[in-house]
């Protein structure tokens, strides 16, 4: 249920203070550890729950620990906004994202799932051309194709094998890579006007309802565990992205997200200690393009706003 954070433009830290890159780097790795962990308790909620009470019960927790920022002072002026059709595409891109990644771990190992859906920078660089109107070089498109055959890669022997389950698992990690990418990527257009918090209230608002009204329609009783996990997966949600932001605030993007890509190691262990799964050599080698291709990307956007000159 986690992706690959979008890394904020340079400008973005004038004000954070002296780089401090260890500080950076330990809060990278350890929002990574935990957003692994979410989606080792993602994949085994999906068996006590329906993918839409745990999407109802995550969102529903995410907007109560909001509450009390919300009360202090003038917290509610956070949420204006200049963008409300752009949050509300946020929002549905988020519950299809979710929606996905969870189906997509009912059929396939933790580590196959979560390499297929840290293709979602690759897909961000694609959506930035129509959404962003932004120009994406020669280096970095062949960067993509080379991820996205990384992609088939891994996607390869589940898609082909015959089996309509293992089957739909490799397509619904792919579509959920791409819901997540294109959530992604209204982000930062919405960080241009509206704050984070508005950002993150009003996905997980269009999600309670969204979630909540199929949920609701078919409700079925949950175990107390399911109710535990469906809330567990909130308070993990909101830790893995205040570590993400920490580390962002210490470190240039360029120096800590390279770190975020641990999290594959992280799938291949809890899936081999809770479930003995092991990746196969195609889930590694289709990985390994997928990183490469990822960081290859990062690394000339960084090169590209290095060379823009200062506003003004």
């Amino acid at each position: 249920m986690t992706a690959p954070a979008p890394a904020p433009a340079p400008a973005a830290r004038s004000g954070f203070g002296p780089d401090r890159p260890l500080a950076g780097i330990a809060f990278m790795l350890g929002g990574t550890a935990c957003g692994s962990v979410m989606d080792a308790v993602a994949k085994h909620a999906v068996t006590l729950a329906s993918t839409w009470q745990l999407v109802t019960l995550r969102s529903l927790t995410i907007l109560v620990l909001l509450m009390p920022m919300l009360m202090q002072g003038r917290g509610i002026e956070r949420l204006r906004s200049r963008q409300p059709g752009a949050h509300l595409a946020r929002g549905i891109s988020a519950v299809l994202g979710i929606w996905w990644v969870l189906e997509a771990l009912g059929h396939l190992p933790l580590a196959t799932v979560m390499a297929i859906v840290f293709s979602t920078p690759l897909w961000i660089t694609a959506f930035s051309v129509p959404i962003l109107g932004e120009r994406v070089g020669v280096h970095r498109w062949a960067a993509v194709l080379v991820g996205f055959g990384g992609v088939a890669t891994i996607m390869g022997p589940s898609a082909l094998s015959g089996v309509a389950a293992t089957a739909s698992g490799a397509f619904l990690a792919l579509a959920s890579a791409i819901s997540f990418a294109f959530g992604m990527t209204l982000m930062r257009r919405l960080a241009r006007t509206d704050t984070d918090t508005a950002i993150l209230f009003y996905q997980n608002l269009v999600s309670l309802i969204g979630a909540g009204g199929v949920a609701l329609s078919g409700w079925q009783p949950l175990p107390a565990e399911g109710w535990g996990m469906g809330i567990l997966l909130g308070v993990l949600l909101i830790i893995v992205q205040f570590f993400v932001v920490r580390a962002f605030r210490y470190a240039p993007a360029g120096t800590v997200a390279p770190f975020q890509y641990t999290g594959l190691i992280w799938a291949a262990l809890w899936g081999w200690l809770f479930w003995d799964e092991w990746p196969g050599a195609n889930v590694w080698l289709g990985a390994a393009l997928v990183v490469a291709a990822g960081l290859y990307v990062a690394w000339r956007e960084r090169l590209r706003a290095l060379e823009k000159p200062p506003a003004g």
